[in-house]
């Protein structure tokens, strides 16, 4: 096992993303190999905060979207996907509940990011999780997870780069590349209806 130096360490050139405007605000500029994990009360506004993040990341690449509360053919997931201008042709959405199914998605589709939306209808276990992240070690690859409340998140929680809280319409973010800071995901109360 190789040692380093702090000026090995200092010299390094890490890859980032340099996000702009409000996903700098609240993500800053994450290393490439990044991991959030998104929680937050029921009908808050996660999966809307994940159908704008796979569009903002789709302009670096293929993303690959697990709807697996949702299925394709759902009127709010259609809904939603408009509501957050969800256009790009990099954004595949599955909607699956199988591991296997993830494993074989990330093995041959090139994908950079991974969103799981959520982490309980996979029925995905912590370990899985490394698992799946320890085989795609050598990938620019970014993952994405979403919890649903109630779950510790203890064992999770200090895994991932990024915790993003979402409650009452806007994401909270606390971790790894900046301060603490919010983002609105729903445009208003009114407007929340059933595409959370």
């Amino acid at each position: 096992m190789r040692t380093y130096s702090p000026t090995d360490i200092e010299e390094k050139t890490i890859e980032v993303y340099p996000f702009q405007a409000e996903w700098k605000i609240l993500l800053g500029e994450p290393d490439i190999r990044f991991s959030t994990l998104i929680n937050g009360p029921a009908k808050s506004g996660k999966s809307t905060y994940c159908a704008k993040l796979a569009q903002y990341f789709s302009q670096w690449d293929r993303v690959l979207y697990v709807s697996a509360e949702e299925r394709i053919n759902s009127k709010t997931l259609q809904q939603r996907l408009k509501l957050c201008g969800v256009i790009s042709s990099k954004v595949r959405l599955v909607h699956t509940k199988e591991l296997t199914d993830i494993d074989k998605l990330i093995k041959n589709g090139g994908y950079r990011f991974v969103i799981i939306d959520s982490v309980q209808h996979v029925k995905m276990s912590y370990d899985d999780f490394e698992a799946l992240r320890h085989k795609y070690k050598r990938r620019k690859l970014s993952w994405h997870l979403v919890m649903q409340m109630g779950v510790s998140l203890a064992q999770w929680k200090h895994e991932v780069d990024v915790l993003v809280e979402v409650k009452a319409g806007f994401a909270y973010a606390q971790g790894r590349y900046g301060k603490a800071d919010r983002m609105q995901v729903l445009p208003n109360q009114s407007a929340q209806g059933s595409l959370f």
